[in-house]
């Protein structure tokens, strides 16, 4: 199953923690949608990203292609909150750039976007979020400009500093 990551599971370490066998394919684009940090979060009352669909075709959002086995497709449909918030999604997606083992021609691939009744407008994410999505990002080679348009977007600090703490750690550990 090909699954689109656009949020804190571009890291690979995210995705690795849930679904083990996942196989990173490369990085893709979905035409037609705008990304945000409005969905609100299931565990805290952060900002988690969500994509939305738009009229212009040449919006894009960037994100990594994994394939996972169908018999894990339920540890990453509890982890992405499916039917708790978030709903799921099938989109095309095109490789960002030229690929051998992509099709230019786009290619199916499901993903997780947030419920109308999950979205709220004034949300920001914590800042150790946004800094796990710019390290999946970062990770994968997102097109610079992309990676510049994730950091415009505001944050917050935790105010839970125990769970700060704890992703902090996390990500320190992921750069020594």
């Amino acid at each position: 199953m090909k699954y689109f990551a656009y949020g804190e599971k571009m890291f690979s370490p995210q995705l690795l923690g849930v679904v083990p066998d996942a196989i990173c394919l490369g990085v893709v684009k979905v035409m037609g949608y705008k990304i945000y940090f409005h969905n609100k979060g299931i565990d805290d009352p952060s900002g988690k990203c969500n994509i939305v669909p738009v009229k212009d075709p040449a919006c894009e959002v960037y994100g990594v292609l994994y394939d996972i086995q169908s018999r894990d497709r339920y540890l990453l449909d509890k982890d992405q909150g499916l039917g708790y918030g978030n709903q799921e999604i099938t989109l095309k997606v095109f490789p960002a750039k030229e690929s051998e083992s992509l099709s230019p021609q786009g290619i199916f691939a499901f993903t997780y976007i947030a419920h109308k009744d999950n979205v709220f407008e004034d949300l920001v994410p914590f800042s150790w979020y946004k800094a796990l999505v710019l390290k999946g990002a970062q990770e994968h080679g997102l097109p610079a400009e992309y990676i510049h348009h994730l950091e415009q977007f505001s944050s917050t600090q935790d105010p839970n500093v125990h769970r700060a703490n704890k992703q902090k750690r996390y990500l320190e550990s992921m750069f020594l």
